[in-house]
């Protein structure tokens, strides 16, 4: 099993039945992980990223579940903003879940804007809008994160999170899961 289809299982057994989301290149891995369960989870695909935001809220504050939303990397993540912010300010469960380029090709602190194409620190822009924002690093932290990603979107108070999934990590597997 793969980070995609690891997280598309875990939305599964924690009764996510609805997803909402914006195809670009850097999501694909986990787009394909959805459409291998399509007959356990619904994709909406919005008309832009702004939309899968908003309705992931919408869903989560009618349905009483998580709200999800994914979007490519970059202007696709920055796009979806309105809605995780006001996921925040209201106090709405709902995870973002944003593809990037391949951890080799991120900048880190190399101090250049850019390193892969349509790279963005997203983790910085919406570090005070989430409970939690955060890019994995590997696959062996990867369960832990999505668990405490979905814990701090769906107690206490309630608000959004954002995955940042880099696109290697996003096809590598998880060994002994």
């Amino acid at each position: 099993m793969n980070c995609s289809e690891y997280l598309v299982d875990f939305l599964i057994k924690h009764g996510v039945t609805d997803v909402f989301g914006y195809a670009g290149g850097y999501i694909v891995p986990f787009m394909d992980a959805l459409y291998a369960r399509k007959d356990e989870i619904r994709v909406h695909v919005c008309y832009n990223e702004q939309g899968c935001s908003f309705a992931a809220n919408g869903y989560a504050r009618t349905s009483g579940k998580l709200g999800v939303y994914f979007t490519t990397s970059a202007p696709g993540a920055v796009n979806a903003l309105g809605g995780l912010a006001d996921a925040w300010f209201d106090g709405v469960p709902v995870m973002g879940i944003c593809g990037n380029v391949p951890t080799n090709e991120m900048k880190g602190f190399s101090g250049v804007r850019q390193n892969g194409f349509q790279e963005m620190d997203i983790v910085s822009m919406t570090r005070h809008i989430t409970k939690l924002s955060v890019t994995p690093n590997s696959a062996e932290e990867f369960p832990e994160i999505v668990s405490r990603a979905y814990k701090l979107a769906t107690i206490g108070r309630k608000g959004g999170v954002l995955i940042d999934f880099p696109f290697n990590i996003q096809k590598t597997d998880i060994t002994g899961r």
